[in-house]
C-alpha cells in the first residue's frame, strides 16, 4: 500500500468538485469553490490536497496556513480547517492508516511553515451519494489526536420534516407575533439567482455590498472573496435574498447552497428600517419556506453559543445566536478539535 499527495493547485475546478462528490462527509465545505473563498482572505496560503492509493483518490485534505499570526496556526480566513473526508468505500481500516499517513505529512508541512496547531471542525451534515443527510458517524473521531474539545450546537432545520405549520408553531412567540405584524406592512419578497438577469444579480449584489459598508462604517473583507461570493450566484451555487419597501431593497441574506443542502452566509439590514420594520424576522421566515418549496432538505442558520469553560463568545454572538434561536431549528453538534503537530 502506498500513498501519495497531489495538491489542490494542479486541479481545475470541474474535476475537484468531481472528486468532491465521491467523497463522503462534510463535502459542502470541500467544492472547489468553497476552498477558493476561505484562500481568498487576506495572507492565506492554501496548502489543501488530495491522498491518494496507488493511483486512486481516496481522501481530500482541506490545509491553509494563517500568515497574519505573529504565531503561526493552520487555518482559513477563521483559523479553523473542515476535517478530511473520505471516498465512500473507504474502510474503517483504511481510514485509520490514512489518518496516520495525512498526519505523518501535516509534521512535514508543519516544519516548513513553522506552525504547530491546527482546529479541525466536524459538521454535523454529512453527505453520501451527493446527498446530505445529519449523520454522527465519526463525528468525534479526531478526540485521540486532540488537546482539548469544544462542541457547539449549530441550528439546523429539517424542512423535509415539517410541513408549513409545524414550522410556524416551532417559532417562538416573538417571532411569530413580529412576523405577522410586519407581513401587513407590504414589504416585497424576492430571491435573486441564476435565472435572473446578469444586471439585476450585480446591481443588487452590489447593493448587498454597500449596504455591509454602511452598517459597519468598514470594508468587511477583500473585493476577492466578494467577487467570488457573486460568482456563485451566476453558477447556480448560491441565492440572494431580498425584501423592499416601495421599491427601495431594505434587507438581503446571501445564501449557499450545496445538493440538497444551504446555509445562512450573509446578512444585513438598512439600519433606518430596522426599527419600524425589523425585516430580518421575515426575510429568514420566507427563505425558509422558499427552499422548502425547492425541495431542500436542511437549512442552517448558524452556531448557537453558550460560555463554556475553554469558549467565552462575546456579548454580540450571544446575542445573534438567540435571535436564530427562536426560529425554532433543532441542534446538532459542531465540534472543533484543538491538536498540536510535533515539530
Amino acid at each position: 500500500m502506498q500513498f501519495t499527495i497531489q495538491h489542490f493547485e494542479t486541479f481545475e475546478k470541474e474535476k475537484w468538485n468531481i472528486l468532491v462528490e465521491k467523497m463522503s462527509g462534510q463535502n459542502h465545505l470541500y467544492t472547489w469553490q468553497n476552498l477558493n473563498y476561505q484562500s481568498a482572505f487576506r495572507n492565506i496560503k492554501n496548502l489543501s490536497f488530495c491522498v491518494k492509493e496507488n493511483n486512486k483518490v481516496v481522501a481530500l485534505v482541506a490545509l491553509a496556513i494563517n500568515l497574519s499570526k505573529k504565531k503561526k496556526v493552520f487555518g482559513f480566513g477563521n483559523n479553523l480547517v473542515p476535517k478530511p473526508i473520505f471516498e465512500v468505500q473507504v474502510s474503517s481500516s483504511l481510514r485509520r492508516k490514512i489518518y496516520k499517513y495525512i498526519f505523518e505529512n501535516l509534521k512535514i508541512i508543519a516544519k516548513r511553515e513553522n506552525a504547530s496547531l491546527i482546529n479541525f471542525v466536524s459538521h454535523p451534515i454529512c453527505f453520501l451519494n451527493n446527498k446530505a443527510s445529519l449523520d454522527s458517524k465519526n463525528q468525534f473521531e479526531l478526540v485521540s489526536q486532540s488537546l482539548n474539545y469544544i462542541v457547539h450546537n449549530t441550528l439546523i432545520h429539517e424542512l423535509s420534516t415539517y410541513n408549513k405549520e409545524q414550522m410556524l408553531n416551532m417559532l417562538s412567540k416573538y417571532h411569530r407575533k413580529n412576523i405577522k405584524k410586519i407581513k401587513t406592512k407590504s414589504l416585497k419578497f424576492l430571491c435573486i439567482n441564476h435565472k435572473n438577469k446578469k444586471n439585476d444579480i450585480i446591481k443588487h449584489f452590489n447593493n448587498l455590498k454597500k449596504y455591509h459598508f454602511i452598517s459597519a462604517g468598514k470594508k468587511t473583507r477583500p473585493d476577492k472573496t466578494w467577487e467570488i461570493m457573486k460568482t456563485q450566484i451566476y453558477n447556480n451555487e448560491a441565492d440572494l435574498f431580498l425584501l423592499s419597501h416601495k421599491g427601495k431593497p431594505i434587507s438581503y441574506l446571501y445564501c449557499g447552497r450545496y445538493k440538497n443542502f444551504t446555509w445562512g452566509w450573509s446578512q444585513v439590514n438598512l439600519r433606518e428600517y430596522e426599527k419600524e420594520f425589523m425585516p430580518r424576522h421575515l426575510l429568514e421566515w420566507e427563505t425558509l419556506l422558499y427552499y422548502k418549496n425547492n425541495k431542500i432538505d436542511f437549512y442552517e442558520m448558524g452556531e448557537r453559543y453558550f460560555p463554556q469553560k475553554n469558549f467565552k463568545p462575546t456579548l454580540k454572538e450571544i446575542s445573534i445566536s438567540e435571535f436564530k434561536e427562536k426560529y425554532g431549528a433543532n441542534y446538532y453538534p459542531k465540534s472543533e478539535f484543538k491538536i498540536k503537530i510535533d515539530i
